[in-house]
Formats: structure tokens, sequence, C-alpha cells
């Protein structure tokens, strides 16, 4: 009888352990969705005690490490998910925010590149790889990697946003107009985009443009565009 008992606390260790493991991971989970990062990365830590292995763990940790703003911490528990699981993009895309944050551009377009190499067509990830041109001062490698974004998902009211944005930056006012038309069509309550319209039309002297816009602003309670509407409109 003696082996079969023994048998029979082992399995029952196992499955408590295994209990006790998928807990933590649920209660860690809650916490993070609750914002109480510190008991969160308590509870992840825990776990990977529990299960070293896991990439889960180190990964879901790291996601919580971000939204505290811990990200050099973020980003070597992004790092060792690659470790434990080379293949999984979230980790190279957040690997890759860590990195714009730390100022890092160069090594988080390198991460984006990595996974766009295989999924070209990727828009979340040719979005950040934009942004993180962007940051760098490579601005025409960021609006080539809009561009594709768009020709991808053409009714996208935020892709064209960005892309205007940066066209603005670039000092191209006629083709930062010809986005957030884009814009006024496919994000119809952001009213916002007249008031911008109403500047970019003012640095080109479109003054009969330009006030229509800022008039539309105010039509929609975009109180910023009241003076502009006095200094250029008003005789």
């Amino acid at each position: 009888m003696k082996p079969i008992l023994t048998a029979l606390i082992l399995l029952f260790s196992a499955n408590t352990y295994a209990q006790t493991a998928a807990e933590l991971l649920i209660q860690a989970n809650r916490s993070t969705l609750e914002r109480d990062y510190d008991k969160a990365l308590h509870l992840y830590s825990k776990y990977i005690i529990l299960n070293p292995n896991d990439f889960r763990g180190y990964f879901n940790r790291g996601t919580t490490e971000f939204n505290a703003g811990k990200y050099l911490e973020a980003k070597r528990d992004f790092t060792k998910t690659l470790t434990l699981n080379p293949i999984y993009k979230e980790a190279y895309y957040y690997r890759g925010l860590c990195q714009v944050e730390l100022k890092d551009y160069n090594a988080a377009i390198t991460d984006y590149t990595h996974v766009l190499k295989d999924n070209p067509r990727s828009v979340p990830f040719l979005k950040v790889r934009a942004d993180a041109y962007n940051a760098n001062g490579s601005k025409e490698m960021a609006l080539a990697d809009f561009d594709v974004a768009i020709r991808i998902t053409k009714l996208s009211g935020d892709l064209y946003k960005r892309r205007a944005e940066l066209k603005v930056e670039m000092k191209d006012v006629d083709g930062a107009l010809r986005d957030y038309n884009s814009v006024e069509k496919l994000l119809p309550k952001y009213k916002m985009v007249h008031y911008i319209k109403g500047n970019l039309y003012l640095k080109i002297n479109e003054i009969e443009f330009a006030c229509d816009e800022y008039q539309k602003a105010l039509d929609n309670s975009i109180v910023v565009a009241e003076r502009s509407h006095k200094e250029n409109c008003i005789p």
C-alpha cells in the first residue's frame, strides 16, 4: 500500500502546485486590470518563481511594468520572453515601445523591422515603426511607413491623422490638407480638424478657406478658433 500512497501524495502535490500557479496568474491579471500594479508585479514574480520557463509570466509582468512606467524593467522581461519564445510578436512590439520611451529609437526600429520582414502588411507595426522613425529624425522613412499602412487600411482616420501631422512637421501644407480632408470624412466626431485646417489654409494665404474652417470650428464649439477668426475674418 505504501507505494500507492506515495503516488497519491505526489499527484495531490502536483495538482495543488498547478492550481496555485494558475490562481496566481488569474489574480495577477485581475490586479493589472484594476491598475493595482504593485500587487500585480508581486503576484507575477511569485508565478515566475513557480514557472521560470513560462514566457507568459515574464510577458505579463513586462506589460504591467510598462503600464507602471518602469520601462527598463519591462524591457528586461520582454527580452526574457523572447529568449523563451523567439517568435512571440507581441514581445517585440512592447519591447520596441519600451525602447522608444528610453529614447533608444534604433533598437526599437530594429525590433519592429524584425517582425515586418515576415509580416510586411502588419499595420500596427508599421505605425509604431513610423513613430520611431519620426522620433529618430527619419521623417521620410516615417512617411513611407504611413504610406504603406494607408494603402493597406484605406479607411483608417487615425492613420490619415498621423500622416497629416507628420506632413505638417515636414512643411507639406498641401499634403497635410489632403490628409485632413480624409480625416474629416473618416472621423466625423473629430471637430478640431476644422481649426487645424483653418491654420493650414492661413499658412498658404487662403484666407477665405481659412475663415470657412474657423467658422465650422466655432459652430462645433471649438473655442480656441475664436481668436483666429476675429483676427483674420472679421473686418
